[in-house]
């Protein structure tokens, strides 16, 4: 308990009793050690990290996972947010995203997957699981705040048709947030995964987004991480206005 949590009488008290110990030769040797301590961690900190600078990235990754520094993002989420994540898989984004919000509405196309997301998704009551494709969204017009599309465009025929079905779904103002690969010649994913296109460029991407009615398109590429195999990514924001 802290001086702010005493009562009125208690606090009154205590700094009554404060000030007379304080002067005391055991008080201020106690608070020279209490200096003492704090400046010895510091010291401690000081020596870690300046010896370790070089492996801190691979020792927080070991220690916590990779890319933990991502995780502070979900806190950018707007509490009463609906957020649609389509072709959520088996519901990892799902999962990690429903704390923050409002509602997550988890949308696939693939049984099999659905049925993997629910399983993971049993326990979080503010996640519904909807079956349905891209091109024909299981959603109302503007019925949620952000739409999430994590790899999943590169298996759609008609791009421009499925981001005017999102656009459509999203309220106004409503933003989607599309991860996907970068320009690639890994042919072979036509056939083991099924994908239309190899990758996409940001100038494509800004036309497509433009014929589905977004005001603006904004890609970045993504760091590489370290020993992935597959294509680098790229991060792009539409906004509906």
């Amino acid at each position: 308990m802290t001086a702010r949590e005493l009562g009125a009488g208690a606090r009154r008290l205590w700094n009554s009793v404060r000030e007379d110990i304080g002067t005391m030769p055991t008080a201020v040797h106690d608070a020279e050690r209490v200096r003492s301590v704090i400046a010895a961690r510091h010291s401690t900190s000081e020596r870690f990290f300046a010896s370790s600078a070089g492996q801190w990235e691979k020792m927080r990754a070991e220690l916590f996972g990779a890319r933990t520094e991502l995780y502070a993002l979900l806190g950018l989420l707007d509490a009463d947010w609906t957020v649609a994540d389509v072709g959520c898989g088996t519901g990892q984004l799902a999962e990690a995203v429903a704390p923050f919000v409002s509602r997550v509405i988890a949308v696939d196309e693939s049984a099999a997957m659905l049925r993997a997301a629910r399983g993971r998704l049993s326990a979080t009551a503010n996640v519904e699981v909807r079956l349905g494709t891209i091109e024909s969204l299981p959603l109302e017009d503007a019925e949620v705040d952000l739409v999430v599309l994590t790899l999943v465009l590169q298996h759609v025929s008609d791009p421009p048709q499925a981001l005017a079905e999102i656009h459509r779904s999203l309220k106004r103002p409503g933003r989607l947030v599309i991860v996907d690969m970068l320009p690639h010649e890994m042919e072979e994913y036509r056939e083991t995964m099924g994908h239309v296109w190899l990758g996409f460029h940001a100038d494509q991407l800004r036309q497509w987004s433009e014929e589905a009615g977004f005001g603006s398109c904004r890609s970045h590429p993504l760091q590489a991480v370290a020993n992935s195999k597959g294509p680098n990514l790229f991060a792009a924001v539409l906004h509906k206005r």
